[in-house]
Formats: C-alpha cells, sequence, structure tokens
C-alpha cells in the first residue's frame, strides 16, 4: 500500500525494488500491517480503553491480576473476553527443586473465582450441564503451560480463565494451536513472547428451556501472538489465529499439521478490531510493545507443529468426542460407544468419554419421548455432526451476521495449499470441507 500522491512510475520501481530487496519487501508489510490497525493511541492507557474500537467501551470488563497470566473479565457474558500470558523456555515446567505435575493424576480443580461478583458468573453446575449439548470448559490459559507450581496450576482451573468451548475445538485443534505457541519458546531468537487468548461472542445468549440455563456461547476465538526477535529489536511481529467456536476432526496419522490457513489476513485486521472491539496498537502499548513497526512473522518463522505420538492419540480421543456428542440417535449413540470402548487399552482412560456418553443418552431419551417437537434442540447447539459435510462453517452459528461472512468467504479462498496437502485425501477431510472458519 503506497501514497496516493505517488506516480504511477515510481509505482512499477518500488514494486520491483521489493522483489529484489528482502529489507524494502518487509518495510512494505510493516506499512501494510501499521494501515491496518487503527491509529488511535493513548500513552496513558486504562486497560478498558483496550476495548474501545467501536468507540463504546465495555464497562462490564474486569482486570485480574493472576501469578502467571492476567484476565479481561466480562461481567456481561460471564467469561473472559482475553486473557494474557507469556511463553519462555521454561514454560510449562516446574520451579527449581519444584515436583512436576501430572495432570493425569489429579482431579482437576475447577472452581469458581471468589473475586468476581456472584452475579458476573457462571456455576460449574451451569457448565455441567451444558456439556450433553457439546459445550466443555475451555481454558485460555492452558493448564499444561503453568505448571510451575501448584498454586499456579490450580489458578488455571479458576472460571474467570474459562470460556464455554466446543468440546472436539477444545481437546483437538484448540490443543494443537496452543502446543504451537509453546514450542516458540524453544526458539532462541525470539523474546516477549506474549500469547493472547480471547472470544469474539455471540450477539444473543442461548437458552435451553430444558436446562433453564442462559449461555453465551463465544461464536469465534482467537489467538494473538506477538514477539520480537533478536535480529530486529525495534520491530514488534504479530499475527492472530482464529476459529469458529465449532468442532474440527484432524486426522490423526498425520506427522505434521500446518496452522497457516487459520492466520487472520492483513487487511482483514479491522475486521477483527471491529468484532472483537479490541483496539490492536493500545493493546500492544499497553503491554510495552512498540506499534511504530508492526510486522507479519507467517513467512519468518515455521506455522507447522509435529504431532508426536501423544498428540495424535489426543487427536483421536477428540474426534470421539465429537462422534458421541452428535450422534442423531440412541441407537447410533450406542453402537459409537461400543466401537469406542474397544480402545480403552489405547485411550488408557475413557471416564471423560463416558460422561459425554451419558450426558448425551439422557438428553436423547428426554427428546425422544418430549411432547413439544418443535421446542427440542436437536443434537447440540453448535448444529454441526461429524457426518454432515453440507453445513458451512457460518450456519454453525445461526447468528453470524453477513459481514463476518464475507469475511469467512474471502479467507478460506486464500487459504495455505501445504495444509490441504495432508486431508485432501482422508477420510476426516469430509468433516473439514466446509468447517475452517
Amino acid at each position: 500500500m503506497y501514497s496516493r500522491n505517488k506516480t504511477k512510475k515510481t509505482k512499477k520501481n518500488t514494486s520491483k525494488s521489493s522483489s529484489k530487496n528482502p529489507s524494502t519487501q518487509s518495510s512494505t508489510q510493516s506499512l501494510q500491517m501499521t494501515q491496518y490497525i487503527s491509529s488511535n493511541t493513548n500513552k496513558l492507557l486504562n486497560y478498558k480503553s483496550i476495548f474501545s474500537q467501536n468507540r463504546k467501551i465495555d464497562k462490564s470488563i474486569l482486570f485480574l491480576k493472576k501469578i502467571e497470566f492476567d484476565i479481561f473479565y466480562s461481567c456481561r457474558y460471564k467469561y473472559p473476553i482475553l486473557v494474557k500470558e507469556t511463553i519462555t523456555s521454561q514454560t510449562g515446567n516446574p520451579e527449581l527443586n519444584g515436583e512436576r505435575i501430572d495432570r493425569s493424576k489429579i482431579i482437576d480443580p475447577f472452581m469458581e473465582d471468589v473475586e468476581i461478583p456472584t452475579e458476573c458468573r457462571h456455576t460449574l453446575e451451569d457448565y455441567n450441564k451444558y456439556m450433553a449439548y457439546g459445550v466443555s470448559m475451555g481454558h485460555n490459559a492452558a493448564a499444561g503451560q503453568h505448571k510451575t507450581n501448584m498454586k499456579v496450576f490450580n489458578e488455571t482451573f479458576l472460571l474467570s480463565n474459562i470460556t464455554p468451548q466446543e468440546m472436539v475445538l477444545n481437546s483437538g485443534l484448540w490443543a494443537i494451536f496452543e502446543n504451537w505457541c509453546k514450542k516458540l519458546g524453544e526458539n532462541h531468537k525470539l523474546y516477549d513472547i506474549t500469547i493472547l487468548t480471547g472470544s469474539i461472542p455471540s450477539p444473543k445468549n442461548t437458552f435451553i428451556k430444558d436446562i433453564g440455563v442462559s449461555m453465551n456461547i463465544p461464536q469465534k476465538m482467537f489467538k494473538i501472538v506477538c514477539f520480537r526477535h533478536i535480529d530486529k529489536p525495534n520491530i514488534t511481529f504479530m499475527e492472530i489465529l482464529i476459529a469458529n467456536n465449532s468442532p474440527y476432526f484432524i486426522n490423526p496419522k498425520i506427522n505434521n499439521y500446518d496452522i497457516s490457513s487459520y492466520l487472520v489476513p492483513i487487511k482483514s485486521f479491522n475486521w477483527f478490531q471491529k468484532f472483537s472491539n479490541i483496539n490492536l496498537k493500545k493493546l500492544l502499548e499497553f503491554y510495552g510493545f512498540e506499534t511504530k513497526q508492526i510486522r507479519p512473522f507467517r513467512n519468518i518463522i515455521s506455522m507447522e507443529l509435529y504431532l508426536h505420538r501423544l498428540l495424535k492419540l489426543l487427536m483421536l480421543k477428540s474426534n470421539w468426542f465429537g462422534y458421541l456428542i452428535y450422534s442423531k440417535n440412541i441407537q447410533e449413540l450406542d453402537s459409537k460407544w461400543e466401537e469406542c470402548k474397544l480402545l480403552k487399552k489405547e485411550f488408557e482412560n475413557l471416564q471423560y468419554h463416558q460422561e459425554f456418553y451419558e450426558l448425551v443418552r439422557t438428553k436423547l431419551i428426554k427428546e425422544s419421548t418430549t411432547s413439544n417437537k418443535s421446542s427440542m434442540i436437536k443434537n447440540n447447539i453448535f448444529s454441526i455432526s461429524p457426518k454432515n459435510n453440507s453445513n458451512n462453517s457460518n450456519n454453525s452459528n445461526n447468528s453470524n451476521n453477513s459481514n463476518m461472512y464475507k469475511y469467512t468467504k474471502h479467507i478460506k479462498n486464500t487459504r495455505h495449499t501445504k495444509h490441504n496437502k495432508h486431508t485432501k485425501h482422508n477420510k476426516y477431510n469430509k468433516y473439514n470441507k466446509h468447517n475452517k472458519y
């Protein structure tokens, strides 16, 4: 993007030099990034001013300072709008002389956060009632990345750090995002690695009459990733990963997963700011980042994650959550559960799968016997079945407006072809075909 005052000849020459000179090309990218991020800044920032992109500050947002992460919590939606954490080479490791925390040997200590007013929070019972419809308690600051000690670890299980997240997304694609972010700490050329995880709320709450609980289910979830590079200390590198809060079925047999197709295009940053109400420049300045030069990093570091054995197993487990949750009737559910039980030795523990199976079965029995068929909520609130590949991703949330649909359409046409190489000819592709954004 060049100034309109320049002549055609100047544009042509500049374009040629950009293709030959990497530094010039990087400068162009920086200029583009700056143009697509609002320029309104304030040196004396209040945290609430970060959420003022649409000139309307959300006064319901509370700021909570935890030991290793910050929470921007929305009283209106009853979940965090944004959570900030830092990645280093020691992320996920215990403190000096501390014991390593093994989550498989601990009962997840989910609990309400007493720092949040009672009227501004959901209860554990609320989340339990929504489980049968595919909702899980999704961490913003990942528990696996905060194992310094038990006090830090337990803070990640406070409901102030939890978002209503679709279960297959939570245990599958989101785990890939989290592991990729954690791997950044192994790159010794990067520093000040900051991850800001958040949600774009739905315009309307979901109310399920049978359980009597109203809950806002985010329509999209994202991670803003930024860092500095020792070779270019005056530049802030930033990208945004985004996904629908819907099931993504990942092929557990692939070795590498490319997440570049989930990057928000640079020219869509204004779209992101509009629908998240986050002013990116103010957010970066709030955490001390330089905003004069902001550049993407998609071309300087790998956007792939190697799926080791445990991650592949996690993807398989994630898929089976979906097979159970989105069964259309009791017969299909029971059949899937019998298949799932054959994997007990491989999975080691089927407790959580069984919990979903029992909740979904109870729901299906209730739906099949209800007299008011028109009020029944078929399958779940996400409206996507793993065997239904005709649903466009926007249909996963009927409240998406036309502007978001245009963005989705654009982003589909700019996918990275490398990712398609892994999913083009496998049986899992039918589940992902229409469910990128």
